[in-house]
């Protein structure tokens, strides 16, 4: 333990460290208090939508990895190996994934549809073998120092690729449709997971930045891909619009109206607008400053894109579309996220 702490302020600093735990156990807190009463469902569809951004985040960023040995480019050389950071995640995100999946009686979000325990038992089952491959594969083929000269084979990086397409639109049909029974799309799973990829890429950006791996040159072709993700992610997101408004089919329609218009506006702003005006520049591509900021405002808007997916299905109509205890539970995520990597990060990150 003792090992622990000094590895975690070594790579946080002890502000940062302290910041990280006392987020923790706030929010181990928040989600203790909200299973009291009849709030227990919007409580774990809060810690669903944290954990979907964050456990996704880190799976991204080891598709980040795989992706960039598949696509051998040379501005990104620098980068691929941080995504076998958030390796270790990933058993805080399987432990989060029993507690959600031990919760489907408090939070029926496979119940709404009137599903039975046999059914609940085999999406639990599900989720727990194929999270399980995901992270277990990752760990295997993707780690660091796994591999010729330090990097990944490359049908390891191409398997892994796939896998993590497969198992992220699991988790978008489980846990985004689920909830849901009304609504359906075909293109959740896209959605679900390049928004993990693209959220992988920012944890990778904001590590390499406070590292300063990159030179000028390199902050501009990540900036070039980044504007490319937010682009796509915007195509994404208008193709399913589109879909539910021109097809006006009352059982869609009615998901929609659930999701607050503000949050909407505000992801598409965060995620896509902003960074598409801000990124055409190259000024604003080659300097950290700008990249940085750009970078932590897309994470925000991929978290609360999260939290419109499911929050909303699990609520009462009447409550907040975000409320105190959703924003801690997600701090509480943030900090379990920090200090499962801090081991790995270099002091620079603290000064």
């Amino acid at each position: 333990m003792t090992t622990w702490l000094s590895e975690v302020q070594a790579g946080l600093g002890r502000r940062l460290a302290l910041a990280a735990l006392g987020a923790v156990v706030v929010g181990l807190i928040a989600f203790a208090t909200g299973l009291v009463g009849g709030d227990s469902p919007r409580t774990f569809g809060a810690l669903i939508a944290s954990w979907l951004f964050f456990a996704g985040a880190a799976a991204g960023a080891l598709a980040f990895r795989a992706f960039f040995r598949i696509v051998d480019a040379r501005w990104a050389r620098p980068l691929a190996a941080l995504g076998a950071l958030q390796l270790r995640f990933t058993p805080v995100a399987l432990l989060v994934l029993v507690v959600i999946l031990a919760g489907a009686g408090l939070a029926p979000w496979l119940h709404s549809g009137g599903a039975s325990w046999p059914r609940v038992l085999f999406v639990a089952a599900r989720q727990l073998v194929l999270g399980g491959a995901l992270f277990g594969f990752a760990y295997a083929k993707l780690r660091a120092g796994q591999g010729e000269g330090g990097r990944p084979s490359l049908a390891g990086a191409v398997t892994y690729c796939l896998l993590f397409a497969v198992v992220l639109s699991v988790w978008a049909f489980d846990f985004v449709l689920g909830p849901d029974p009304a609504f359906q799309s075909t293109l959740i799973g896209p959605y679900v997971f390049m928004s993990a990829f693209i959220a992988g890429t920012g944890v990778v950006t904001l590590l390499a930045l406070a590292q300063e791996k990159l030179d000028d040159a390199e902050r501009r072709d990540l900036g070039a891909f980044i504007l490319a993700l937010s682009i796509f992610w915007g195509y994404l997101f208008w193709s399913q619009y589109l879909t539910i408004w021109y097809g006006n089919l009352p059982d869609e329609v009615t998901s929609a109206l659930r999701r607050d218009v503000g949050v909407v506006l505000t992801v598409v702003a965060l995620v896509f607008a902003v960074p598409f005006v801000a990124l055409l520049h190259p000024a604003s591509r080659s300097s950290p400053r700008i990249l940085g900021g750009l970078v932590a405002a897309q994470l925000l808007g991929l978290w609360l894109n999260c939290h419109m997916l499911v929050v909303p299905s699990l609520a009462s109509t009447s409550a907040p579309p975000v409320a105190l205890r959703d924003v801690l539970i997600a701090l509480g995520m943030l900090g379990a996220f920090a200090l499962s990597s801090a081991r790995n990060l270099r002091p620079v990150i603290a000064a």
